[in-house]
């Protein structure tokens, strides 16, 4: 009921009830109020007859009135005694009080009733128009969608919205198999979504019951859910739920689909409420169907589209056939001509095998076939910006157009050729000077009048261009235009052939090193690996015998354990590699106090300089933050001083120089030992590689240390290089990483002494 429109007394007391205690109510306020004027005091009689009528109706009001009419004698008009009115004006004024407080009663219950019945005709017709608007919102819905998808999350959503529901699933019906799986599910816990992860038909649920029979199966509480499953199948309603509704999704005669909402109160289903679940049941299945057909008809239609297409495609691919069969055709009679003149520019060009021999073999069998005083050829170089003379007959003036490499600029015939990738013919000097300038200077000095430039074009892209000239006019018309073209296409090919055939050289020579690499890391690795074991199994050999003493026997373990992690240390070389050229090396970046970083590594290889007899020179680290893994960069710290130490022989010096920069750290790691031989700079960050790769080289590794440390600080964006004077003169290993961004308040931290003092000296 609204509140606004009509007000009715329905607490726990009973009507009638309710008209003794308002009657009782009035008469204690009017004994507290008790007034010697007579009308005054039954003021709150008629009060209270007034406010019983118009909550309770006619028979708790008359019930008051009756009531008030004797309290009012009994505790106002003679207090203590019944019908003894003394004076006729009390008699009057009870009499009064009486006959109005009834008469106002039944005229109270008329107006009631009819209010009431008002009340019951408005709220029958608001249910109505409620239920009415539940079912447009359904079908308005429902007929907004244009996906199956969107026509289940429709069916599955207006309901719940609809019914006030808490949580409920839709799950589709196999044709075949009457398997359901759920499709939607909303509302539920994930405990809960986990108990409907599953749907089996065959078993005794609310869906499987509304997909069997046909019917929406509705449950009002959790009672009559334990009785009609009392199994509890896995399907069914946990304790949080306590009503629910299961309704199939019927198209024809065969159940596609059942939603299922879910409530965690009970509930009462009121008539509307059912046919609004037999009003889902159709109108869902007419939109599901209607989709169906839909989706069905667009992938028909993209299928009949995919084909049209494909026909299309080979059509006029049949067209392109017909045409290059006729074209060749043509082609193929023009070249049975010319064969005769193409035989020897044919025979040279199969019989050069490089880039020069083919140039030259092009420039003076194709003047002879086409009659040209002299030519050229051009190579494209510098990204096209420049053509580089592969070879020329022309008479060499003196400087400056006697260069090699000249610019591609507007006014030459070569520059036009390459931009439009189509020949440029010239049949007369003034039209040489009319179009192409630079050319025409370059011709005077020759005394050329015609010439042809031709683009020497592969797999669609220009690589150069070959450039015949004649000292007499030439008419350029189409069977030698087209015997010029082709002498072009033979030239490309010849060229392309030449430069894959030194590719090929060059590709074998680069397999060969590769392959000689390979044999010296398997040699290397076999020697680095077998060396420790051949110890270790000594040693272990030894010990088992049981032929050595207590301090053998203890040199004999530390020895095995010295090998061990020396191979363990090449195994993790190698892992690290491995790693990195897979691309699975993570790093775990974090804020890294350089100072405190490179502190920790030299503390950590002063012993062992101090057993090789080294002096070790740290100048003061200046405060630097940086950005990246701190166990990464202290490999790469480890790996640039351990090889400091072992290629620098006692007395010698190692020093650790860091310099800070806007956005970057320098950290340079020198050492007097050994050097790096110039000619193998280039190599000495490659795999494997090492300066002495041969079986009787002094220092033990297999080269994969360096190789590391460059991957490690490329990772971290920055980068790594290497300096020496010469062999015998020390190196210097140079690493630059970015600075972290300092923040607006970030202090910078103190600065601390040194940790070694320069120039001193480790023992």
């Amino acid at each position: 009921m609204h509140s606004d429109a009509y007000f009715q007394y329905s607490g726990p007391v009973p009507r009638f009830a309710f008209g003794v205690l308002v009657a009782a109510l009035a008469t204690w306020v009017a004994v507290l109020l008790r007034s010697p004027a007579t009308v005054f005091a039954m003021a709150p009689f008629g009060l209270g007859v007034a406010l019983a009528v118009w909550l309770g109706g006619f028979g708790p009001g008359l019930v008051a009135a009756v009531l008030s009419v004797v309290a009012s004698d009994f505790f106002i008009v003679e207090p203590g005694s019944l019908l003894s009115l003394g004076r006729p004006a009390e008699a009057a004024a009870w009499f009064a009080h009486g006959f109005a407080w009834v008469g106002f009663c039944l005229m109270a219950g008329r107006v009631h009733r009819s209010a009431a019945d008002a009340h019951t005709r408005r709220v029958r017709a608001e249910r109505t128009a409620a239920h009415a608007d539940r079912l447009a919102e359904l079908t308005a819905a429902l007929a907004q969608a244009r996906t199956s998808s969107g026509v289940i999350d429709a069916a599955l959503q207006e309901p719940l919205h609809a019914l006030k529901g808490d949580a409920g699933f839709l799950c589709l019906v196999a044709a075949e198999s009457g398997t359901m799986e759920i499709a939607r599910a909303v509302g539920y816990q994930p405990k809960e979504q986990e108990a409907r992860a599953e749907v089996d038909g065959g078993l005794k649920s609310p869906a499987a019951d509304a997909m069997g029979c046909g019917a929406p199966v509705i449950l009002a509480s959790p009672d009559a859910y334990a009785r009609e499953y009392p199994a509890g199948a896995s399907a069914g309603t946990p304790s949080s739920f306590s009503a629910l509704a299961a309704v199939p999704i019927i198209l024809g005669s065969r159940v596609i689909a059942v939603v299922q909402l879910e409530f965690r109160e009970p509930r009462e289903w009121s008539a509307d409420d059912r046919e609004y679940l037999l009003a889902l049941s159709g109108r869902a299945a007419q939109a599901l169907d209607r989709t169906f057909q839909l989706e069905a008809a667009l992938r028909a239609r993209a299928e009949a589209e995919a084909l049209q297409a494909r026909a299309d495609r080979e059509l006029a691919a049949r067209q392109k056939v017909e045409l290059a069969l006729r074209s060749s055709e043509t082609r193929f009679r023009a070249l049975a001509a010319r064969t005769e003149r193409l035989h020897g520019l044919a025979s040279a060009l199969s019989e050069a095998v490089t880039i020069d021999a083919v140039a030259r073999a092009v420039v003076h069998h194709g003047s002879k076939v086409l009659g040209a005083t002299n030519g050229e050829i051009w190579r494209l170089v510098d990204d096209g910006s420049q053509f580089e003379t592969l070879f020329s007959d022309l008479p060499q003036p003196d400087p400056p157009h006697a260069q090699n490499v000249i610019d591609a600029e507007a006014g030459l015939c070569a520059t036009h050729a390459i931009t439009t990738h189509k020949p440029v013919f010239v049949a007369s000097f003034d039209e040489w000077q009319e179009r192409y300038s630079t050319s025409a200077a370059r011709a005077a000095d020759g005394g050329y009048v015609s010439s042809a430039t031709l683009p020497l074009i592969v797999d669609g892209a220009p690589a150069g261009v070959l450039a015949f000239y004649f000292t007499a006019p030439v008419n350029f018309e189409e069977e030698y235009q087209v015997l010029l073209i082709s002498v072009a296409q033979h030239c490309a090919q010849a060229l392309e052939r030449a430069r894959l055939y030194e590719a090929a050289q060059q590709a074998r020579a680069a397999a060969e090193t590769a392959n000689r690499l390979k044999d010296e890391f398997i040699s290397i690795v076999s020697h680095e690996l077998r060396t420790p074991l051949s110890a270790m199994l000594g040693w272990a050999s030894m010990l088992e015998k049981g032929t050595l003493d207590a301090p053998t026997a203890e040199r004999a373990v530390r020895s095995i354990r010295d090998n061990a992690t020396r191979q363990v240390r090449l195994v993790d070389e190698l892992l690290d590699l491995s790693r990195l050229t897979s691309g699975r090396l993570t790093l775990v970046t974090e804020d890294v106090d350089l100072r405190s970083l490179l502190h920790g590594v030299v503390d950590a290889i002063i012993p062992a300089a101090a057993a090789a007899g080294l002096e070790l020179d740290v100048d003061a680290i200046p405060p630097v933050m940086l950005r990246g893994d701190p166990r990464r960069l202290e490999q790469v710290f480890f790996n640039l001083l351990g090889n400091a130490l072992k290629f620098t022989s006692r007395g010698g010096r190692i020093g650790l120089r860091v310099n800070v920069f806007d956005d970057s750290a320098e950290v340079r790691v020198c050492d007097t030992g050994a050097g790096i031989d110039p000619g193998f700079l280039p190599y000495m960050f490659d795999r494997f590689r090492q300066g002495d790769s041969t079986p009787e080289r002094r220092y033990s590794g297999i080269g994969l240390g360096l190789a590391i440390a460059k991957e490690l600080v490329e990772a971290h964006k920055g980068r790594i290089a290497a300096e020496s004077p010469g062999v015998g003169r020390g190196s210097t290993f140079v690493v630059t990483l970015p600075i972290a961004p300092r923040r607006a308040d970030e202090q910078l931290p103190r600065v601390d002494p040194p940790l070694l003092a320069r120039d001193s000296t480790v023992h």
